[in-house]
């Protein structure tokens, strides 16, 4: 889809109720992405995304919405507005704001994660898909550049793009059954409540392994690093989750001068 809106919203009922169809498809398709809100579409459209289709309840508050909030972006041409009763059909748990997208899923592997630049963190079996997409979200935000997830959880599955309001396209991104034996030179740290103190800046080019909240990383994985680091916690404090201990990982480091911020 190009750059700014063309035309009305389509007059034929059947044309809205077949992109509807297309839509709602998208939930279980796994060469789509869907993109649920107006953040996830202004991230989908700044950083690149192919986006087949855009969805809303009402055309002149979604344009006011992005000229709001990303004035850099516009609505894409085609965007269709929907009735409101075709919307509530499509959507029953209202969004908080009225866009539905779907765009074409980036084809990645994990050997294209560890192929980009820079500092990728590597999440061992998460189990909420909340929060593996606040990590993709803070990981964007933090400067790193790619998110690598061992084991069945999804980054692209909508409840991971949701909470990472679709900067899964502002990093590259994928799934894995296990980390390759291959990781290149990079130097592999992993948060472990056993070691040192993580006081300095983290590798630029590393690995930055990340357990579960409970139970941490799987051994095979932390026989597999250079280097074991904890966050500084207050007495009493045991854990934090898993999303909270990226960013504080991430943006401790930055703070101690590696060169993100």
């Amino acid at each position: 889809m190009g750059a700014g809106y063309e035309g009305e919203p389509a007059p034929d009922p059947s044309l809205r109720r077949d992109l509807a169809r297309r839509a709602a498809a998208a939930r279980a398709d796994p060469t789509r992405v869907l993109l649920e809100g107006v953040h996830a579409l202004k991230h989908a459209l700044r950083f690149g995304a192919d986006i087949e289709l855009v969805l809303t309840p009402d055309l002149t508050r979604l344009t006011e919405l992005l000229a709001q909030l990303a004035p850099d972006v516009v609505v894409p041409a085609g965007t269709q507005e929907l009735e409101r009763q075709e919307w509530r059909d499509l959507v029953p748990r209202e969004l908080p704001s009225p866009a539905l997208a779907v765009a074409r899923r980036p084809t990645g592997s994990a050997a294209e994660v560890l192929a980009t630049a820079g500092l990728v963190v590597v999440l061992d079996r998460p189990r909420h898909l909340g929060n593996l997409g606040a990590v993709v979200r803070v990981a964007a935000a933090a400067g790193a550049t790619g998110v690598l997830t061992v084991g069945d959880a999804d980054p692209w599955h909508p409840t991971a793009v949701r909470a990472a309001a679709g900067l899964q396209f502002a990093v590259s991104v994928a799934a894995t059954d296990r980390l390759p034996a291959d990781t290149g030179t990079r130097t592999i740290v992993a948060l472990d409540p056993n070691g040192t103190d993580l006081l300095g800046a983290l590798p630029s080019d590393g690995l930055l392994l990340v357990g579960t909240e409970r139970g941490g990383l799987t051994p095979d994985l932390l026989d597999r690093a250079d280097q074991r680091v904890r966050l500084p916690m207050r007495p009493g404090v045991s854990s934090l989750n898993l999303a909270t201990a990226v960013a504080a990982a991430l943006y401790g480091a930055a703070a101690n001068g590696d060169g993100r911020r």
